[in-house]
């Protein structure tokens, strides 16, 4: 019975402890991810150098039932679900632009007019439709990434609200995605550009690849067709398509000149783009 009254809180040592448990909590660090200019829209390097966000038609998703994808050396990223591609990227860029500032685990509330404005989309029945179908595929899918021996395991929403009367969605982002961008492992895609090439999700995908690499090192054809998660297997077809994505990357500004070289694609960033960062 002693030892059983000396283990008892007093009502005044219970209180402290509550006091310094709030305390605690207030203090906790907050959880934010990196903050860029309004014109940038920061992105873990895992997603554009890998096939997660593919280059396919939204008529060509397949489900991908826990598959590998590709990805550069140093990078492994695995997925089940519904395949996301281009389109979705730009919507979780525009998720996390408009979340900036807040705490990550905090509830954010956004306007589907806003989410909608903030990709320069019509804010039409349709696009309502599509915004909440992209919503869903970024809450439902099951990510893996492992890079620099840090790794990721969940969604890239963790959880949407939708109040349908006012058309508001209260979006949460998983406090974890910070393991994602690391110090450096995250580059700042050029927002603007990647608008202006809307309905050309190759040259997107290249777009942001060759955004993650100052001086782009060659890379082969094959590579960029698995990276971007095309399925054109005609070497010759898929060149095509490259040169097409590849001029449209020249007349934005971004590249300053691109070549074929035997089955190698190099390629020149563009100085200005450069010095912007």
């Amino acid at each position: 019975m002693e030892g059983k009254r000396k283990n008892k809180l007093t009502k005044e040592e219970m209180t402290g402890r509550i006091q310094a448990l709030a305390q605690k909590r207030r203090t906790k660090e907050v959880i934010q991810l990196p903050i860029c200019f309004d014109d940038k829209r920061a992105t873990p390097n895992s997603f554009i150098r890998s096939a997660l966000f593919s280059a396919v038609q939204a008529k060509d998703r397949a489900f991908l039932n826990g598959i590998d994808i590709e990805s550069q050396d140093g990078i492994t990223v695995n997925f089940k679900g519904e395949q996301l591609n281009q389109d979705d990227l730009t919507l979780w860029m525009a998720l996390i632009h408009l979340t900036k500032g807040k705490p990550l685990g905090s509830v954010v509330t956004l306007s589907a007019h806003s989410i909608l404005k903030a990709m320069d989309l019509s804010t039409g029945g349709d696009q309502h439709k599509q915004l909440h179908e992209g919503i869903r595929r970024l809450n439902g899918g099951s990510v893996q990434i492992t890079h620099l021996k840090k790794k990721y395991i969940g969604t890239l929403i963790k959880e949407a609200f939708q109040d349908e009367e006012t058309g508001h969605y209260a979006i949460v982002l998983n406090p974890n995605l910070i393991q994602l961008f690391g110090d450096t492992q995250w580059t700042a895609v050029d927002w603007q550009q990647r608008l202006v090439l809307r309905r050309k999700p190759l040259a997107q995908a290249l777009h942001a690849y060759f955004s993650s690499h100052k001086n782009p090192f060659p890379v082969t054809l094959e590579f960029l067709r698995k990276l971007t998660g095309s399925r054109n297997t005609q070497p010759a077809s898929f060149k095509r398509q490259c040169r097409v994505a590849l001029e449209n990357l020249v007349a934005i500004g971004f590249l300053q000149d691109f070549g074929f070289q035997d089955d190698n694609v190099i390629v020149q960033r563009a100085m200005q783009q450069l010095e912007a960062g």
